[in-house]
């Protein structure tokens, strides 16, 4: 599969995603920010948030993100 159509099926999935600069990443919006002032976190396991315009966002691959959707139909 493609970046573009990953990303298509991650929203009807209902997930808000963005492209990276690298054609082999998507970034998947994780949650609101609680305290404005944190740039990043990494989670108990082992998963590195970054923060941009008040939400953490996780990068992974197109292959990444597509096993978590296929995942989530069964």
């Amino acid at each position: 599969m493609t970046r573009d159509q990953v990303m298509e099926k991650a929203r009807k999935a209902g997930l808000v995603v963005e492209p990276c600069s690298d054609e082999r990443y998507i970034s998947v919006r994780a949650g609101a920010v609680e305290n404005t002032n944190e740039r990043m976190r990494l989670t108990s396991d082992g998963a590195l948030l970054t923060v941009h315009e008040g939400y953490y966002w996780q990068v992974g691959t197109i292959e990444d993100v597509d096993n978590y959707l296929k995942a989530r139909e069964a």
